[in-house]
């Protein structure tokens, strides 16, 4: 937002964004800072920025704190405008390349922001599933007791099965008559 500075018939210069009156070092320092200064003629309206910043630079150079070398001051002298818009395209041509390049750099922050924000949620999703596959062999494990417990009451029960098989044939064997083999003659039946 462009500052509005007015100036009075006395020569006073009053800052209408501040309501207070200003110096022309005061002026200098805002156009230092990057301010955006108008000044304005109170009585008449007109803008009489250009005169008061080269009287700011006419002061500067009349107390020995030279801001322009003497080339530059006779450049604005004998081209006047052109000597401004010649020194002010550069630096123009070097604002705007400086923007596309601050945009390229933001552009290049957002897809890096967007590449870690995706690498974490892929992240995020893989430990997930190896805490999901961690805690099922974790749950497996408790089992192992009891199905170690399970195991030895099988082993005792097929042992305590075979013993009563053994028994069975053992009384199933005593139960049984004991045959005689008989004997026969082998030549009996011969011609």
């Amino acid at each position: 937002m462009t500052k509005i500075i007015k100036r009075y018939p006395n020569r006073k210069l009053y800052d209408t964004d501040q309501s207070a009156y200003v110096t022309l070092d005061q002026i200098e320092e805002m156009v230092k800072a990057g301010e955006d200064v108008k000044i304005v003629d109170n009585t008449s309206g007109e803008d009489i920025t250009k005169a008061t910043l080269a009287h700011i630079i006419f002061e500067q150079e009349k107390s020995k704190q030279s801001m322009l070398p003497l080339s530059a001051l006779r450049g604005i002298i004998q081209s006047g405008e052109d000597f401004i818009n010649r020194l002010q395209s550069p630096v123009t041509q070097f604002r705007d390349e400086f923007r596309r390049k601050a945009e390229a750099i933001e552009e290049g922050g957002k897809a890096v922001r967007d590449f870690v924000d995706s690498t974490q949620r892929s992240i995020d999703e893989m430990q997930r599933r190896i805490d999901d596959r961690l805690r099922d062999a974790v749950d497996q494990l408790t089992h192992i007791p009891e199905m170690n417990r399970d195991m030895h009451q099988l082993e005792r029960r097929v042992i305590d099965l075979e013993l009563r098989l053994e028994r069975l044939e053992r009384d199933l064997r005593a139960a049984q008559p004991t045959r005689q083999p008989t004997v026969t003659n082998p030549h009996e039946n011969l011609p």
